[in-house]
């Protein structure tokens, strides 16, 4: 405690301080003439002035600002302070008939000049007394300027703006909070993708980047790119909501055989030879990647009878066809083209069956420079003995009409290979597209890849958020480092939450529906509460007035024959499978312990469709108990943590630990 007490002119001054490191408000009382002055007065405004100025003055004596640095503000200064300032004055002149403010002027500078030089004096010797006031005082002039910062950040913007909001952020088209919602996820998976420059292979015969695609949708045209789809086959599928799903992300670049160079994100899956994906970080030299062959038709080529249209490499079927005929099949299946049966585009696959000889003779065939090594493969047949790999002749006799060349060009044509994965230290804003029903699209440097992971929602108004990891426990954590933390930035920016202690304002609000949506585990229970924490401590009106929700995502998947149900709780379960199903029932379950273990189209059916999903509304119902159970387990005392669990744990069910 810092004390004060001199006279001055007749006008008897006493003063009493005191900071406190964990307390981040200040509380100054102010009395004149033993008369409580609630309203302040020149006493007070002499001792805010005064603090200000000498605390300045020591920060710049002991180097703790630089000469470049801005004053302390005095709010920053009194961050923390307890004082009490006593004034006595022969001729008090108050304002107005309470006498609640002092009006004397010349108080002013008596106690600016009684506590200056005491203060002075006293940081002179006890100079740790005063680098912990000034650290704390710089510490709140961080968070102020964060605040600041945070401030000018709440405005939307369009996508194609210079947008101040989170670059991960997958917003929606709508721009009336009233029906916006937003999903706060975990993981950072859920964003990135490619860099701008990355070439996207399209069936008019373009190969577009992705920056080039996103203006000429913004011109109203469309676009449609190659894909595979669920039955294997190669086929078109329409291009939607290209975009930046992150910007300033970290890269890494993937080399393939046919020298070209794919620059992405580590987690961005690549479809292998097989049909399935594995994320661009997995990746081993040599991997077998699933090919995208074009061609310009020659009537010089065997079977063509027509120059010039542009031609595409089924993988599978081995064998080329028109990208015509796959806009005829894509038109049929979207009802816009009506030819009679006989008119219909026909090719028939050689190989329906996963373990078909001429398949399992192409994996096993190497490839040397892009053409089919027989030695390697007959000595392969002969050291094996499986007689499921046929003799080259026979192979090329069933399957391409005794033609060797055919032969050769199908494996020629049989995949891509992985050279190399190599992380980049440059980091680029990154692209992606939307592909719906099959969720895959071609690159012009022959590859097929996954498309984002953000369309298990509808975008008109659905948000995305994903956040990296567990965020910052702000329970015990003060203002500087809040403003400071990256994820924090994001929620408080997204969401156009404003700054922390302020009014709340409804009408800056960005979406009325604010869903934390994690996983079944105890990580994503964790993060639930952490995001909890947040809401209720950093702006507990969104609270009270039920704009916050918890969503309700399914735990198990239980399939029987073609039918499949979604149970959400073991109670669930158990009525399902013990009640519904007969006692011999062949049925199989799946547990969700990730939400990225459902496909996109299950997230939306389950968790984010508003006519089937369940969502939990948090809501206050005894606001001390609440504030009470938030400090307990949230808080940096250990032992009313400890009393909790000591409590309620022998209350535990061990079988519901996420062990």
């Amino acid at each position: 405690i810092i004390y004060v007490q001199s006279e001055k002119k007749g006008v008897y001054v006493e003063v009493a301080m005191q900071w406190c490191v964990d307390a981040y408000s200040d509380n100054l009382l102010g009395f004149a003439n033993n008369i409580r002055t609630v309203d302040g007065g020149t006493h007070l405004e002499g001792l805010k002035t005064v603090l200000t100025r000498t605390m300045n003055s020591v920060a710049r004596k002991r180097k703790k600002l630089k000469e470049s640095d801005s004053n302390l503000a005095g709010e920053n200064i009194r961050e923390g302070l307890t004082a009490v300032i006593s004034v006595k004055v022969p001729e008090p002149e108050f304002e107005g008939q309470t006498k609640t403010k002092l009006g004397n002027t010349e108080v002013r500078g008596i106690v600016d000049s009684v506590v200056g030089e005491t203060l002075t004096e006293y940081l002179d010797f006890h100079p740790n007394v005063g680098d912990l006031i000034l650290e704390k005082a710089i510490e709140a002039f961080n968070a102020a300027e964060a605040a600041r910062r945070a401030r000018e950040l709440v405005r939307r913007k369009s996508v194609l703006e210079s947008s101040t909001l989170p670059g991960k952020l997958a917003d929606c088209s709508s721009r009336d909070p009233a029906e916006s919602e937003i999903y706060i996820v975990e993981g950072d998976s859920a964003g990135g993708c490619f860099h701008g420059d990355t070439k996207v292979a399209l069936a008019d015969g373009r190969n577009l980047s992705f920056k080039e695609i996103v203006a000429e949708q913004v011109a109203g045209k469309e676009h449609f790119c190659y894909t595979i789809r669920h039955d294997g086959k190669i086929g078109l599928e329409r291009i939607l909501h290209p975009r930046i799903t992150k910007a300033n992300a970290e890269v890494v670049k993937v080399t393939l055989d046919n020298g070209e160079e794919i620059i992405c994100t580590s987690d961005h899956r690549f479809m292998l030879r097989d049909g399935s994906y594995r994320q661009a970080a997995d990746l081993k030299p040599d991997d077998s990647l699933m090919p995208l062959y074009r061609k310009v038709s020659s009537q010089q080529e065997s079977g063509i009878t027509i120059d010039g249209y542009e031609m595409v490499w089924s993988s599978a079927s081995d064998s080329w066809m028109f990208t015509h005929t796959l806009a005829d099949w894509w038109n049929r299946w979207q009802g816009l083209d009506f030819k009679e049966a006989g008119e219909h585009c026909h090719h028939l696959d050689f190989n329906k069956r996963n373990n078909n000889p001429t398949k399992a003779a192409l994996k096993q065939v190497e490839i040397q420079q892009g053409c089919l090594d027989l030695d390697a493969y007959r000595a392969y047949r002969l050291q094996t003995k499986d007689k499921s790999l046929l003799k080259f002749e026979t192979f090329c006799d069933r399957y391409f009409d005794g033609n060797p060349a055919l032969a050769q060009e199908a494996v020629a044509n049989y995949n891509h290979r992985v050279l190399s994965v190599e992380s980049m230290t440059e980091r680029f804003d990154v692209y992606d597209i939307e592909v719906p029903h099959s969720h895959n699209f071609a690159l012009a440097s022959g590859v097929f890849v996954h498309n984002s992971a953000k369309q298990g929602r509808d975008r008109r108004f659905q948000a995305i958020l994903p956040l990296r990891g567990k965020i910052l426990n702000i329970e015990k954590t003060d203002d500087s480092k809040i403003y400071k933390n990256t994820e924090i930035q994001s929620l408080i920016t997204a969401l156009g939450l404003g700054i922390k202690g302020e009014e709340f304002d409804a009408s800056q609000l960005r979406y009325h529906r604010i869903i934390i949506m994690t996983d079944a585990d105890v990580d994503g229970a964790h993060i639930r509460t952490l995001l909890l924490t947040f809401f209720y401590r950093y702006q507990r009106d969104i609270v009270e007035q039920g704009y916050v929700y918890v969503a309700c995502p399914p735990l198990y998947k239980v399939e029987r024959g073609r039918q499949h149900y979604y149970c959400y709780s073991d109670m669930e379960l158990n009525r399902l499978t013990q009640e519904e199903f007969p006692t011999n029932a062949n049925y199989t379950i799946q547990r969700f312990k990730g939400l990225g273990e459902m496909m996109p189209q299950q997230l939306w059916d389950t968790t984010m469709d508003p006519e089937n999903r369940s969502l939990k509304r948090i809501e206050i119902e005894d606001a001390v108990e609440a504030d009470r159970i938030f400090t307990v387990l949230m808080g940096d005392r250990v032992a009313p943590r400890r009393e909790f669990i000591e409590t309620y744990g022998s209350k535990l069910d061990l079988t519901d630990l996420d062990i």
